[in-house]
């Protein structure tokens, strides 16, 4: 992570250093030409007065239509492109993203525009004038401003950012999971080949009149497919293949006709930033429109199957690392150790009625471990037996009378419920560990309520700081980290887990939706 933070700071400082590279180069070329062109001018003039050969030069300033507007347009493309990178596009990924952080996007479409439009608007081109057979009469001033010219590069400098992003991305993804070894190399690569281009490109790449004209432009429609692949790949993950397998209704030819529309509109945007707006006829459009139509599709499809198979395999090791969790709390020696302790007192105590109680429970949990506990769903009833039976164990080696209270409320289904198993009984186990002290006051309030809908449970309970001595000291509590990722697999948009601690008392509340 500390390298990905460096690599980010340098890459500014390349980014930055590219621009400027290209700004200067610009500036040297471009009096070096016109000192070039006048001169030529001058010397091909057959006998015409200077003034004449020099007359469209009158209304020329050098400053204002020339190196205010490559500096400005830079500046502002630079500007663009930074708000973008470190501000909109982490801020729109996020999880739950704000509404607001759109607005970013909205100021960087807006510094593209200023950009393109200032660069056009003030931007002259100092040319030959030449007479009916072609020789040099004079010099003339052009300029390139039009609302079609700066549209269509303010949507070609955009793609030209969001392209760099998805390198970037992709770039960083692989950083961060491959920090070191061959992979963590490779990851370079996909950055090698732009950054070499960009600073050839810098130092000396051609200048034309706009961004789109060969060879950049059709780098630049070429990338263009990229991205509207990558956008509608994703709305159609997202907004289409899950309302497939439900009733055909209006909502989701709703989605569909959005879809299309979002194709056709790429499309038309991209192809009109080609052509300046002229939509010339040309079989590559009709080629983009197929590919952007079909493949996004494909491409959500077998993305959607893949992480649905990696689910159902992760759900599967999940499950299986909660039963060996589970099966070695139970059967660790510090647990046997005080079970065993317990039923031995209790029956000096109290004779052997309670003693046979308490391993008829011990067995039917260890029963519940054996039978119930591989399955993907159990009955709700099967899971509260085994946390009354726990419970009660628990509650014959504690003398509740010596400042120690356990309020139990697990209210019995009406219904038929089915829940994963083992989903509610670690937060118990935790309470019990962590909750109970022989040497001061303790207290723990478990409380299982449901509706036709959503299961409610709450555990409340004292906490105590462990003993150096403990056995148990080093060791995490029972399965929780499990139990999360268990329930983010199985029950993904079905469910809250809230936790509230301090150094004195320790809080769940989970709600299942079934």
């Amino acid at each position: 992570m500390r390298n990905l933070v460096l690599i980010r700071r340098y890459e500014l400082i390349f980014v930055v250093s590219i621009a400027v590279l290209y700004v200067v180069r610009r500036l040297f070329q471009s009096t070096w030409r016109l000192d070039d062109m006048v001169e030529m001018a001058l010397y091909n003039r057959a006998g015409r007065p200077t003034w004449v050969i020099l007359k469209a030069l009158d209304s020329y300033n050098h400053f204002l239509n020339h190196n205010f507007p490559i500096i400005a347009g830079v500046f502002l493309c630079l500007v663009a492109w930074y708000v973008f990178h470190y501000i909109a596009f982490p801020k729109i990924t996020e999880l739950d993203p704000d509404p607001s952080s759109w607005l970013y996007v909205g100021l960087c479409l807006t510094l593209l525009l200023s950009s393109a439009g200032i660069y056009h608007y003030f931007i002259r081109y100092i040319d030959y004038k030449y007479g009916s057979y072609g020789e040099i009469i004079g010099l003339k001033m052009t300029s390139s401003y039009s609302k079609r010219n700066v549209v269509a590069d303010a949507i070609g400098l955009g793609l030209f950012i969001f392209s760099y992003e998805l390198l970037a991305q992709a770039f960083y993804y692989l950083r961060a999971k491959f920090e070191t070894g061959l992979v963590g190399v490779i990851a370079y690569v996909p950055f090698l080949f732009p950054g070499i281009l960009a600073l050839v490109f810098a130092v000396a790449g051609p200048v034309h009149t706009s961004i789109w004209q060969p060879p950049f432009g059709d780098l630049l429609l070429f990338s263009s497919l990229a991205i509207q692949i990558y956008i509608l790949q994703h709305f159609f993950r997202k907004a289409v293949l899950p309302h497939l397998s439900g009733p055909q209704n209006l909502f989701l030819i709703g989605r569909l006709g959005l879809y299309l529309a979002l194709c056709l509109l790429g499309n038309l945007l991209v192809w009109g930033a080609f052509t300046h707006f002229s939509y010339r006829q040309n079989h590559l459009i009709f080629l983009f429109i197929l590919i952007t139509l079909f493949l996004p599709g494909i491409i959500a499809y077998l993305r959607a199957r893949s992480s649905s198979e990696k689910k159902v395999l992760e759900t599967r090791i999940s499950s299986k690392s909660a039963e060996l969790d589970s099966l070695r709390s139970q059967i660790n020696p510090h647990f046997l150790f005080n079970a065993l302790n317990s039923l031995y007192a209790t029956a000096l105590k109290e004779g052997s009625e309670q003693t046979a109680d308490g391993i008829q429970k011990l067995g039917d949990m260890m029963r519940f471990m054996l039978q119930e506990n591989n399955r993907d769903r159990i009955p709700l009833t099967k899971e509260i037996e085994y946390l009354q039976n726990y419970i009660q164990i628990q509650r014959m080696r504690l003398d509740e009378s010596h400042g120690i209270e356990i309020r139990v409320n697990l209210q019995e289904p009406d219904a038929s419920i089915s829940i994963a198993p083992m989903m509610l009984t670690p937060f118990v186990e935790n309470a019990f560990k962590h909750g109970i002290s022989l040497r001061k006051p303790s207290w723990i309030f478990i409380t299982l309520t449901m509706d036709r809908q959503t299961i409610y449970f709450k555990v409340h309970n004292s906490q105590h700081a462990k003993l150096a001595n403990d056995p148990e000291v080093a060791q995490s509590g029972v399965g929780l980290e499990n139990v999360r990722k268990r329930l983010e697999l199985i029950y993904p948009n079905r469910h809250t887990l809230a936790i509230q601690q301090s150094e004195q008392d320790y809080f769940i509340a989970l709600t299942l939706t079934y």
